[in-house]
């Protein structure tokens, strides 16, 4: 692998280290004859193989609080080291809160390769294991795992701990090969209780800095960031996780702050500029995720690089955002492309404010207000209306740009990738769902309410740029494209129309959106508003039922509000469904928003097959894998020319979710 200047600066001023497999000045390294003795509590992790390279990772901690110290990594055919294939002396240093990153070519494709990380006094990690990418030519099945939003609080880590045990069972050519992981690594706030008003099941320590609120602490600086993936790091599940399997990983918001775009937080009414946190987020991010960045030629990632940031407040949120540049292309085999975006470092503003829709005498956030302010000055082929159609009120977007989610620079580098890539399957790691998770209000007769966005955070809230993306990929003729995406805490699958305001319109691609590993479901969020002084909302989020509580929340997006207020009434599955589906969600094949868990793919040369898994709720530690409480299987052909995309299921295992338990 060709070494460009960029990235050899980049190893001279960081914690970034290369080695090439047959090179003799690396080989036969020895650690100093008084070294040291290390801590490896957070384990070992691989990240962003290649066909002849990966990304090695740990954390090793001189016991004696030197600033610095050596630490030997060997990489080996197998897990005896024996015969080491290659063994180089690294550094480990307080400048980089002792992580140390070791970039390794000159490997195999589609091999196993196992690796640790060796400290004077006989101190040694655990044992790592790594996997490189399947040759370009390499036509065989792929399998991933996929998961995202993993508060360490809000639940134990039993889907990490579910995974590994199944795929320790499984034959070696159905093992997962890699996990993507879609965002929420960590979460930078700690709430001091449950929504209910009980306990966490665990706890942050308390931050070295951090800042105290009512409600909750959250981190401030580098130190308090970098305290958060330690702690998370430390859970062994987790560990077992990155020791196992390489990593490839995007941000989502809580790497740096709830909701948040470029370099603001939003906690507050206003969003708040916030620098020099941003920087202090990007930092830890890359200490702690091993990932290819400016190690790989010919992309536009970049490590990170510490800056001065300006006085003036557009060039420090320049300087705070361009610190690094994670938005990447990887390739697994004969027919995966994969490529990796981030939806937060240089989004736009959110287009409305949290309450506008409640000053215009509007139950939630319509359609059409959503378009209106997202498509700004270009709206309705650029003419935007000078009034809105609510309260006579100003648009305060008329001379705005239009909202993104990607940036100008890494749009038009997706889609130019897209447009290039040959490959059968186009692979979406993709931090927001697609889905566009409307509310059919139109339906509601006499009441004069129109069709309603639940939540403007994820791609709902930028419809200009998606359909855009979705428009432009059409016309270039791409196929194949699968989303795969977090962020949302819920299970759902779907085909994605470029606008869900013309179904007629065939769909353009697929996405499967995985629930949170650990974190509060959507539906445990959604139904404390409608418990607080909600009456009217809460028919469309739950009811009472036999059994107890039935999510009618789920019923709403799928079969529509009209549904969900028969079933409140009457209870009877059949009528809720006859008076469904929801119109204002074409494509949507299944939604959970109760669920916690992770997913699994198989791409094929001809088809893809993705499941769902749900655990139990897991707020109590636990001894052995919990077994999974359902897993719901879905399926896509590949399909070519005009012909659209089609998800076939869910068909279940274990129990199904309401509402397929009731139609």
């Amino acid at each position: 692998m060709a070494i460009s200047r960029r990235a050899f600066m980049g190893v001279i001023s960081g914690s970034t280290f290369l080695a090439t497999l047959g090179a003799p000045a690396l080989r036969a390294s020895a650690l100093p004859e008084i070294s040291s003795a290390l801590k490896f509590d957070e384990g070992v992790a691989s990240g962003d193989p290649r066909s002849d390279s990966v990304m090695l990772w740990t954390r090793a901690v001189p016991v004696d609080a030197s600033p610095t110290a050596p630490v030997l990594l060997q990489v080996s055919d197998d897990d005896t080291f024996d015969a080491p294939i290659l063994e180089t002396l690294l550094e480990a240093s307080a400048e980089a809160d002792y992580t140390v990153r070791a970039c390794i070519d000159g490997l195999e494709p589609g091999r196993h390769y196992f690796f640790r990380f060796v400290g004077g006094q006989g101190t040694t990690s655990r044992l790592g294991r790594t996997m490189t990418a399947r040759a370009h030519t390499d036509d065989s099945p792929v399998n991933l795992g996929f998961a995202s939003c993993q508060s360490y609080e809000q639940a134990y880590y039993g889907s990490w701990a579910r995974m590994l045990e199944d795929d320790k069972n499984k034959p070696a050519e159905e093992q997962i090969e890699f996990v993507l992981h879609l965002g929420d690594f960590i979460y930078e706030r700690s709430w001091h209780k449950r929504l209910d008003g009980g306990p966490q099941s665990r706890y942050v320590p308390p931050f070295p800095d951090g800042q105290e609120t009512e409600d909750n602490r959250h981190a401030v600086s580098l130190a308090d960031y970098r305290h958060l993936y330690k702690t998370y790091l430390r859970d062994p599940h987790l560990q077992e996780a990155r020791a196992r399997w390489p990593f490839l990983c995007i941000w989502d918001d809580h790497e740096f702050s709830n909701n948040c775009f470029q370099a603001y937080s939003t906690y507050g009414e206003q969003p708040l500029f916030e620098p020099q946190r941003k920087l202090d987020a990007n930092q830890a991010w890359f200490e702690f995720i091993p990932a290819v960045l400016s190690e790989a030629t010919g992309s536009q990632a970049h490590d990170f690089a510490s800056v001065d940031l300006p006085p003036n407040e557009s060039d420090a949120n320049a300087a705070a955002v361009g610190s690094i540049s994670i938005y990447r292309r990887l390739r697994w085999g004969a027919h995966i492309d994969i490529f990796l975006t981030d939806t937060r470092s240089y989004r736009s503003e959110a287009s409305l404010p949290e309450h506008l829709a409640e000053k215009l005498g509007l139950p939630m956030n319509t359609v059409r207000l959503v378009e209106i302010a997202d498509g700004g000055k270009a709206y309705n082929n650029g003419s935007p209306p000078a009034v809105l159609p609510y309260a006579e009120a100003e648009n305060p977007a008329v001379d705005r740009e239009p909202g993104t989610c990607l940036g100008l620079e890494q749009r038009e580098w997706f889609l130019e990738s897209l447009s290039q890539s040959t490959a059968r399957w186009k692979l979406w790691g993709n931090a927001l769902p697609l889905l566009p998770l409307r509310i059919d209000m139109s339906t509601v007769p006499m009441a004069g309410f129109e069709d309603s966005v639940f939540s403007i955070d994820p791609w709902a809230g930028y419809p200009y740029e998606m359909t855009l993306l979705l428009e432009q990929l059409r016309e270039d003729g791409v196929t194949g494209l699968v989303s795969l995406s977090g962020d949302h805490h819920m299970h759902a699958a779907g085909a994605i129309h470029a606008s869900a305001s013309e179904p007629e319109q065939p769909p353009v691609c697929v996405d499967f959106s995985v629930a949170g590993i650990s974190s509060t479901s959507l539906y445990d969020n959604v139904a404390d508003v409608a418990r607080r002084g909600n009456p009217g909302f809460q028919p469309l989020v739950y009811t009472e039922g036999d059994s107890g509580e039935l999510p009618t929340w789920n019923m709403t997006l799928m079969q529509g509000v009209l549904a969900s207020m028969a079933y409140d009434k009457v209870g009877i599955g059949a009528v809720s469904d006859w008076l469904g589906p929801n119109e204002a969600n074409p494509g949507l094949s299944f939604v959970d928003t109760t669920a916690k868990g992770y997913g699994l793919a198989r791409f094929g040369p001809d088809s893809l097959d993705v499941s769902l898994v749900t655990m139990p709720d897991l707020t109590q530690a636990f001894d052995d894998a919990p077994l999974p409480a359902s897993i719901a299987r879905f399926s896509v052909a590949a399909w070519e020319g005009d012909a659209p995309p089609v998800v076939d299921g869910p068909e279940f295992s274990g129990e199904k979710p309401f509402p397929f338990s009731v139609l």
